[in-house]
């Protein structure tokens, strides 16, 4: 199948490109290539084109002229440097996501699937969501993906794009370089594996949903292979840590194999300030097992704290680590 991955330098995109190519696709990616350590070693084997999501005729040439049968529209501007840009942050992710629609709907590719985020729930939310719970964001980040997740579903019906997408958690894994929110989840993994000290930038108490990065890229390649008729929620949370694990959690579970890790505290008052408005807990995908047999292979923090060390220790050029 040739596949169009978009932001397939990024965080999971790089693995998901991997993922395709394992199973056979001829794969493209297109973006900004911001991480190309990423997909060093398999520049050759895949279709490498750098654009804009915002530039309509750069993604219309894309989709066209490598004849795409399925995208994965993944690459967007992140939760922190859109709170700093939300201009920007329009053009990539809204308007971007209306162009790759576009480009879908004329060049009739037959399936889209589209990342959204947690981050569309905020506001009263309670400490369960599921997919039924009030979406009402209080990022640009999650506003443009809320907005973007309704047109995918405009799309679906007017124009029969066979339209899916998934909210991923905080998504812990290695290499990744931007502070957001929830990345103390994984920096306080990464640094100890690495021998450094983290100074963690919320306090011990302090938790929210997360999945395992391997865990996020099989949602993806399951939630695209589920047969059409079994998709009705049309835009499905997807989970992994049950119980949600806390910051001080997770250092007990990282000391456990690696002793000498060293962590301080020094939280940051508006990173707090996010945790202090939003209650989230539980991220409930039940839609998900459902409808298309969604069961994360990392459930619990043990299960993810070994595998994180070793791929770190062992390819740490394949997530773009010095």
């Amino acid at each position: 199948m040739r596949t169009l991955v978009t932001g397939g330098t990024g965080y999971i995109g790089a693995e998901l490109v991997r993922a395709l190519l394992e199973r056979g696709d001829e794969v493209v990616t297109f973006g900004p290539t911001t991480n190309p350590k990423r997909i060093a070693d398999i520049t050759n084997d895949i279709t490498v084109l750098r654009g804009n999501l915002a530039y309509a005729s750069q993604v219309f040439n894309a989709v066209k002229n490598h004849r795409i049968e399925r995208i994965y529209h993944m690459g967007s501007m992140l939760s922190t440097p859109s709170q700093a840009d939300p201009w920007a942050s329009f053009q990539v992710n809204v308007v971007g996501t209306m162009n790759m629609l576009e480009a879908a709907r004329l060049f009739e590719v037959p399936e889209f699937i589209f990342t959204s985020t947690i981050g569309t729930y905020a506001h009263g939310a309670g400490t369960v969501v599921t997919d039924t719970t009030l979406q009402r964001p209080a990022t640009m980040y999650g506003s443009g993906k809320l907005y973007c997740e309704c047109l995918g579903r405009f799309y679906r019906t007017k124009f029969d794009i066979d339209f899916r997408s998934i909210r991923f958690p905080s998504v812990i894994g290695p290499g990744t370089t931007q502070r957001t929110v929830a990345q103390y989840n994984s920096w306080i993994i990464e640094y100890a594996a690495l021998g450094k000290p983290f100074e963690c930038f919320v306090t011990p108490e302090t938790k929210g949903p997360g999945m395992y990065f391997k865990d996020a890229v099989n949602s993806l390649l399951m939630v695209a292979e589920a047969p059409r008729r079994r998709i009705e929620m049309v835009n499905y949370n997807v989970g992994g840590l049950v119980p949600t694990p806390t910051a001080q959690e997770i250092m007990n579970e990282v000391h456990k194999h690696i002793p000498d890790a060293v962590y301080t505290y020094n939280p940051d008052p508006q990173i707090m300030d996010f945790y202090n408005t939003s209650k989230v807990e539980v991220f409930d995908d039940s839609c998900a097992r459902a409808e298309w047999d969604w069961l994360p292979q990392y459930s619990t923090i043990s299960d993810i704290v070994p595998d994180f060390i070793h791929q770190v220790r062992t390819n740490p050029g394949r997530f773009g680590i010095a």
